[in-house]
């Protein structure tokens, strides 16, 4: 656990990290209309591109995309992060809610900060919890899609600490108080931001009287999206066997036996596949994988070898 809370933890350093100076707000428009916003970090001479992807309520502003980018942008890449819809103050950009289901706007989120490396720079994905199924399904969608589709000059993806069954993830959530609470407490005040912002299309109400993350995104799920059940709407982002078979570029999966969130007998599942390889750790919570007091991280040295 203490892995996990390590991974999230925002320090003074993290706010204060060089790359953090020298960024540029880019705003995302897809051709349905939805609006992404982005943070680019860009370097002369730079050896790659390193489009980063933030878990459910985090941002690219979260410990681990902000000690990740630090890390690889000290290494010669340049670094793009990307907010997820409603994540990071960007709820009011859009009149939609967010949800895991949003594959279509993330990956073209994805793919137009790609389509911005004009010096044919290879490109890296890397995406972190729900942030990491969103990149499993991305490299999926890359696999099926015709060439022009696809993101250009993607090279590598990583997946850390990824939700395979989104709904035994929620479940498993729930099981730990300080995460139901910390999650729920953070989706409440996102929804409450929202309504605020567009009284004329919500009103949430009571929201205070959830006590468990699976109850309220029923709630969620059955008054404010088109799916009919809570089963129909996990099964939009539920990654099955099959999934990781039409997968046809390279990614990297990485989950730990001790994760509080992500059951890790998913993982063993997985299929063989030569574009996918999957590493279970014994220790490493979620997200977390830390190697010392600097909080450097493990999977740094996973993405680091492949990047090369």
């Amino acid at each position: 656990m203490s892995q996990s809370l390590l991974a999230s933890w925002k320090s003074k350093k993290d706010r204060s990290h060089s790359f953090l100076k020298d960024s540029e707000w880019k705003l995302i428009q897809t051709g349905k209309g939805v609006s992404l916003l982005a943070s680019l970090h860009t370097q002369k001479n730079a050896k790659g591109i390193l489009i980063l992807l933030h878990g459910w309520e985090g941002s690219i502003g979260s410990s681990y995309i902000v000690r990740t980018g630090e890390f690889f942008y000290r290494q010669g890449y340049s670094i793009y992060r990307l907010n997820l819809r409603d994540h990071g103050d960007t709820h009011h950009l859009n009149e939609g809610l967010f949800n895991g289901s949003l594959l279509e706007e993330t990956y073209e989120g994805v793919l137009k900060l790609a389509s911005l490396n004009s010096s044919k720079l290879p490109v890296y994905l890397a995406g972190f919890s729900l942030g990491g199924n969103f990149v499993i399904r991305i490299a999926q969608k890359h696999s099926l899609s015709k060439r022009t589709e696809q993101i250009p000059l993607l090279k590598h993806s990583f997946a850390v600490s990824p939700a395979l069954d989104p709904m035994a993830a929620t479940i498993k959530m729930d099981k730990h108080s300080l995460l139901r609470k910390y999650f729920l407490k953070s989706w409440i005040r996102s929804l409450k931001k929202k309504e605020s912002l567009f009284p004329y299309l919500y009103r949430f109400g009571g929201l205070s009287e959830f006590k468990t993350v699976m109850d309220l995104t029923k709630e969620m799920v059955l008054k404010h999206s088109e799916f009919k059940t809570v089963e129909e709407y996990f099964l939009t982002y539920t990654l099955q066997k099959d999934f990781f078979k039409k997968i046809k570029t390279p990614i990297t999966i990485l989950t730990s036996e001790d994760d509080p969130v992500i059951p890790v007998r998913d993982f063993n599942e997985i299929p063989s596949n030569p574009y996918v390889e999957t590493i279970v750790e014994s220790r490493g919570g979620h997200c977390g994988f830390i190697e010392d007091t600097s909080r450097n991280a493990f999977y740094w040295k996973i993405m680091k070898l492949k990047m090369r």
